[in-house]
Order: C-alpha cells, then sequence, then structure tokens
C-alpha cells in the first residue's frame, strides 16, 4: 500500500485524487469536511488506480511502484492553485527505500532518502497482549492489537486505522493523528516509553451480517535522534478533538 500525507498552511477542503480517475471512490478523497485540519492523507493499494509496477535490475534491483497524484483546492473545478505530484516508491531487495517526487508547474524537486526499513509487525491476540493470536473470537471477548518495530533508533505512530467487512463496509477506528474515532469501539493506543511497541485493548464485536474483520493501518515512522518523534508520538488525543470531528461527520451526511 501507497500511503501519501500532505499538509498545508490553512485547513484543506478540497479534493485529492489520481489523475484521470477523479470520479472512482478508489481512487480519490474528497475532504470537504476537513474544517479544521492542514493535514490529510490518501492510501492507494499497490497495483490499484492505474498504478505503474516496474521491476528494475542492476546496482539498484527491486520493485519501482509510480502513479500521478492531483492536490486539488476546489471540490468541483480544476484551478491554478492546483498541483499534480508524480509519486514514486522504490522498494530495493535488500529492504532500503528510495523516494522521488517530481512536481509539475513548479519545476523539478527529487528527494533521495535510503535507509534500513525496520521490521515492523501488526498482531492481534486473545487474553492478553502476549497471548495467543486471536483467528476466532466471540463478540465482547478481550482483545489485543499489538504494533511492533523492531528498530532502537526509531519510533512510530499508528495512524489512520479501519476496519471492512470485506464486501466494501467500512469503520474508521484511527484518525490521521493516531487518535480514536469512537473509544467506544477502539480506545486510544497505548505506547511504551522506548516507543517500539504499542497497544490497544478491545472488545470483540462484528458487523451485522457478516463475521469477517480485516483491519488496516498506516504505521508512521519517526527518528528519534533527530527530534522526529516529538510532538507526534505518542499522539495528545482529547474529548474536544473527537466532538469537532463528530460534528463534522454528521454535517457531511
Amino acid at each position: 500500500m501507497v500511503s501519501l500525507t500532505f499538509r498545508t498552511r490553512k485547513p484543506f477542503t478540497g479534493r485529492v485524487y489520481v489523475r484521470g480517475l477523479a470520479d472512482d471512490d478508489r481512487c480519490s478523497r474528497n475532504f470537504a469536511s476537513n474544517v479544521d485540519q492542514n493535514k490529510f492523507s490518501m492510501m492507494i493499494q499497490n497495483g490499484d488506480c492505474t498504478m505503474q509496477r516496474q521491476r528494475v535490475t542492476g546496482s539498484l534491483e527491486g520493485i519501482m511502484f509510480s502513479l500521478t497524484i492531483v492536490v486539488s483546492f476546489h471540490g468541483t473545478f480544476v484551478t491554478r492553485a492546483d498541483r499534480a505530484y508524480r509519486c514514486m516508491c522504490f522498494f530495493r531487495n535488500i529492504k532500503r527505500l528510495t523516494s522521488g517526487v517530481d512536481m509539475s508547474s513548479i519545476g523539478t524537486t527529487e528527494l533521495m532518502d535510503a535507509v534500513q526499513m525496520p521490521s515492523c509487525t501488526y498482531s492481534i491476540h486473545a487474553g492478553s497482549a502476549d497471548g495467543p493470536p486471536a483467528v476466532y473470537g466471540q463478540v465482547g471477548e478481550k482483545i489485543y492489537h499489538v504494533w511492533e518495530c523492531d528498530d532502537d533508533t526509531q519510533g512510530f505512530l499508528v495512524h489512520s486505522c479501519f476496519v471492512n467487512d470485506g464486501r466494501g463496509t467500512r469503520y474508521d477506528l484511527l484518525d490521521l493523528d493516531g487518535c480514536a474515532i469512537d473509544p467506544i469501539i477502539q480506545p486510544d493506543v497505548q505506547y511504551d516509553e522506548d516507543l517500539k511497541r504499542a497497544v490497544v485493548e478491545t472488545w470483540g464485536y462484528k458487523f451485522s451480517d457478516t463475521s469477517v474483520l480485516n483491519y488496516q493501518c498506516v504505521v508512521e515512522l519517526c527518528k528519534k535522534s533527530a527530534g522526529e518523534c516529538e510532538g507526534l508520538t505518542p499522539p495528545t488525543c482529547t474529548s474536544n478533538n473527537r466532538i469537532r470531528r463528530s460534528i463534522a461527520d454528521n454535517n457531511s451526511r
């Protein structure tokens, strides 16, 4: 999955979409209700939305994924304020990541970064955070969601989590800042002091007409030595934030 996160000077209430696919719900997002946030994100499954995949051989052996993303500041029309980004993600076979950004309209800027990617896992357990994997469960039973990364130099933030039923029904659990959207279903995530492990305890639940639950989250890494984790993780979550999000959600319906 490719996750793209943007920040603007003012709250963003426009659209983000893959060029040529503005009307495809899988490939576009409308942020009209995003009245108080200047940070927004979009996730695209590998291979979806005309994403190109190319195998690279030679000294830099790996796989290149690429697509063009349009950030539009108007809900209907394309204006001169809009920007198109050619996004490329290069995954090396030795688990080093190189990413490049080619921005249209204002010249070309390339950002190159090569890092050893830590190994991160997301698992669900029964009984306790260290209990057996929870493959099957009952409504009302305690289950534990656990995220772990094995790099001492980096911390992480879990955000943009959702659960779906495998039939197209989706329910958001964590927002872009990593705060619980509906604490009754899933409370805020708790982080260890070294930011290498995060856990949330929940009670088993299900959709009305199916027993299938598919979970998906974004794990955003930060370098501790560079101070990147400060103010990012653990997130500061308050009830006021949830009230504002609830009002915005209701107004958008």
